[in-house]
């Protein structure tokens, strides 16, 4: 799906941009092209898919020869998987489908033509990911792949500034290196019943909410696994980053609320080449209660606002509600790599709910992630 690639290849120049020795005009120039061509191709599908819900609505009748040729095109045999599942015809089947409503024969054609029955429609699978990624704004701070089955990722990990070379001397390999990061993948599932009336819901209407209540269910478990995961049976997170050691990477604040003083070690357990992009990390709670009080030796307060962004000592502050009560993290959080190794996946039946006249919907998403390099972040704590 040419959507997809572009939202990989924006994700690609993320990574690609934090490398010294990037090339910033050229990506610059790629990020605009890549935008501009994901803007024209939302509002083509988006164009499209309305008026197929004003037809399938009742809105209006189609007249003969209104819609533009490749959107009257009927022969699905001709027309790559891509483009079938980006394509309004096999979005209402898909839609239809789980609702339990009865398919056209045009519909019907789209899911015979290729063996995608089961794959979710382009638009929709946009849905989820967009609004996952609303539910949970730390999943744009990772590294975040979207690659297929099990993979090895390189993160850079040691990089030696370049060195001044005299004219006929023997060149030095500096002795970069580089971590690979190995995922596999961890099954997340949702249920979600609702009254057998979701038939007579509008396809619109029934993607609405099918979306929000999958994509902010499995955003939750995906967020509480990148802070929270131990790495055994399950994805790796943050809190297990590290064997925490008060006065190496981590300091045990001395009350519940921690000292400006306390704070000021913490910052500097952090290793400089991660500081750069590091942000905080904590829970409402924590920064309102503990945090925003906190005055340096001067009497001014270390917190400041930056439009909508908080900012402690400089430093951008990231809120979750999986990080424990006064734990607080600072770090490079793109030295976090997770991957959804298989687009999100809805199923339903009406079996397991049929003596509450219910039928069950079911998400199910496949993630995992690591921590490439555990010294990326540091922590406190009253108790580590």
């Amino acid at each position: 799906m040419r959507l997809q690639e572009i939202e990989k290849r924006l994700a690609e120049i993320k990574v690609e941009l934090e490398k010294d020795g990037a090339d910033i005009d050229a990506l610059e120039k790629e990020v605009k092209e890549l935008t501009e061509e994901r803007k024209q191709l939302q509002e083509k599908i988006e164009k499209r898919n309305r008026i197929i819900s004003d037809i399938t609505g009742g809105a209006g009748t189609p007249v003969p020869n209104f819609l533009p040729k490749e959107d009257r095109k009927k022969d699905f045999a001709d027309m790559t998987k891509d483009e079938i599942l980006a394509s309004p015809e096999y979005r209402n089947a898909y839609l239809k489908r789980l609702q339990g409503k009865e398919l056209n024969e045009v519909e019907k054609r789209s899911i015979a033509a290729t063996n995608v029955s089961g794959a979710i429609p382009t638009e929709t699978y946009n849905q989820i990911i967009s609004k996952i990624k609303q539910t949970v704004p730390l999943l744009d701070e990772i590294t975040l792949l979207h690659v297929a089955g099990n993979v090895n990722f390189a993160v850079e990990g040691t990089n030696n500034p370049a060195a001044k070379h005299n004219e006929n001397d023997q060149v030095t390999l500096a002795t970069d290196t580089l971590v690979t990061v190995s995922l596999a993948g961890y099954e997340i599932i949702k249920i979600v019943r609702i009254s057998a009336t979701v038939q007579t819901m509008t396809i619109g209407a029934f993607e609405t909410w099918l979306t929000d209540q999958l994509a902010e269910s499995v955003a939750r478990v995906i967020e509480n696994y990148i802070i929270n995961g131990t790495g055994v049976s399950q994805p790796k997170g943050i809190d297990c980053a590290n064997t925490w050691i008060d006065g190496t990477n981590a300091v045990a604040f001395a009350t519940a609320t921690p000292t400006y003083a306390e704070l000021c070690k913490l910052v500097g357990y952090l290793p400089g080449g991660y500081a750069r992009n590091a942000k905080w990390l904590m829970n409402h709670k924590t920064f309102w209660g503990k945090i925003q009080a906190i005055r340096d030796d001067g009497k001014a307060p270390i917190v400041q606002k930056d439009g909508n962004q908080y900012r402690i000592m400089g430093f951008p502050v990231l809120f979750s509600d999986y990080v424990d009560d006064g734990d607080i993290f600072l770090g490079d959080f793109k030295k976090v790599v997770g991957n959804l190794s298989q687009d999100i996946k809805v199923d339903s039946s009406t079996a397991s709910g049929f003596i509450y006249n219910a039928v069950d919907y079911r998400g199910t998403a496949i993630f995992d992630c690591d921590i490439a390099f555990g010294e990326a972040f540091v922590k406190g704590a009253q108790t580590l």
